[in-house]
């Protein structure tokens, strides 16, 4: 269970001023950048990025940019949390179950957080309206 949510770093930028007019809808990232635990309890250390283009080919040029950094607190069971370790360790992922909690969770937090930055810079708001849902990836076969 999510028992807290902490940005701790905010970052934003225009690299052109003269393409915010041509700017399209930002492209998205998180990352999961550590997982650490403690008796019951883990802390997963985050970045939210926003990329802004002034177009969809290879050649557009960046408008500007969010950046959100933090962490989340996550108390489980002693069992679980090995568990979550263990996955964590071996392949960096999370489970589906837990990481889909932590990405809807970003995904309102940080769209809230970054439409604040984004209107102070001039950028589209990187609102993200639905719901996300993960899927493992099938294990290969022998």
């Amino acid at each position: 269970m999510i028992t807290g949510f902490t940005i701790t770093k905010v970052e934003g930028a225009i690299d052109s001023q003269e393409s915010l007019v041509k700017q399209m809808f930002p492209k998205l990232n998180i990352n999961i950048e550590r997982v650490s635990s403690a008796d019951d309890k883990l802390k997963i250390e985050y970045s939210f990025l926003a990329d802004y283009l002034d177009g969809t080919e290879k050649s557009a040029k960046s408008v500007g940019h969010i950046k959100l950094s933090g962490d989340i607190d996550v108390k489980e069971t002693k069992d679980s949390i090995t568990a979550i370790m263990k996955k964590w360790s071996e392949t960096n992922a999370l489970p589906v179950q837990l990481a889909e909690e932590i990405i809807n969770g970003l995904n309102f937090r940080c769209s809230a957080t970054g439409t604040l930055v984004a209107y102070s810079l001039g950028l589209i708001p990187p609102l993200v309206i639905s719901t996300t849902k993960i899927q493992e990836a099938p294990k290969p076969s022998k």
